[in-house]
């Protein structure tokens, strides 16, 4: 009888692990749960290197007793990585056993959004169930010269804040989450951002978040963009007024009207 009750208790946990923020991280919230000494450090970053190409960074640690699990276990949520890499179109990095990096290019602002809903927000489990739960928006307005960008980034971690108290605690003391951001022209804070652990400029243009669990962390930040076209076409007029000049000395709109 104690080993149904037990079993039914395993089946209820397994659930609730395969509704965090990624179902590959499942496993590792499961061995943190039932005392496993170590820490999972889950850094994602978001770089823009021109307003048309980018880069999802993630960068995965994990602790030292990991070796100590199941390896069946791990490998199982190594695959489940790779696979949601290949679907982002991404490529992953093995740079240990115990540490991953993963790089998921994009060219456009909608191509990103789509991505980061593809690849971190799980399949939708069974009625009943709830789901981590991840929603990003980019509002856009274009300056000519610059493309103005506010990201707003809802993170839901309430899922870790769990009635079982020893599940809580480990899951909010052994997982580290981070969200960056970079940019060309430089990245600002917002204070509509809430419900974080902390913020702050890791360099002239890359800020960081540190998520907090149990938590719906709200991220909201502006950050500027080269626009490439705007750039061209007032050089053209540039090039073109100085040729005007040159040839009547005069600029176009200096001439006297006949």
């Amino acid at each position: 009888m104690r080993t149904i009750i037990a079993a039914d208790k395993l089946v209820r946990f397994t659930d609730w692990c395969l509704s965090l923020i990624h179902r590959q991280l499942a496993i590792l919230f499961c061995v943190i749960a039932i005392g496993l000494s170590g820490c999972v450090k889950y850094d994602t970053g978001v770089n823009f290197s021109s307003l048309n190409y980018g880069e999802i960074v993630e960068h995965i640690q994990l602790g030292e007793q990991i070796k100590s699990f199941d390896r069946q276990a791990v490998k199982t949520w190594i695959v489940s990585i790779e696979r949601r890499t290949k679907e982002a179109e991404g490529k992953m990095e093995r740079i240990s056993d115990r540490e991953f990096q993963i790089v998921i290019p994009f060219n456009n602002v909608r191509e990103l959004v789509s991505k980061i809903d593809r690849y971190f927000n799980p399949t939708p489990v069974k009625q009943g169930r709830a789901t981590f739960n991840a929603h990003m928006q980019i509002n856009q307005s274009n300056l000519l010269v610059a493309v103005r960008n506010q990201l707003i980034y809802d993170i839901d971690l309430r899922l870790l804040k769990s009635s079982d108290s020893q599940t809580a605690v480990a899951a909010q003391n052994f997982v580290d989450l981070n969200f960056s951001l970079q940019s060309p022209w430089g990245v600002s804070n917002s204070d509509a951002t809430k419900n974080i652990v902390g913020v702050k400029a890791l360099n002239k243009d890359r800020v960081q978040w540190q998520l907090k669990p149990g938590e719906l962390n709200h991220l909201d930040a502006i950050f500027w963009l080269p626009n490439p076209l705007g750039i061209g076409a007032v050089l053209i007029i540039l090039i073109s007024c100085g040729g005007y000049y040159f040839k009547y000395r005069q600029l176009p709109w200096q001439l006297e009207s006949k």
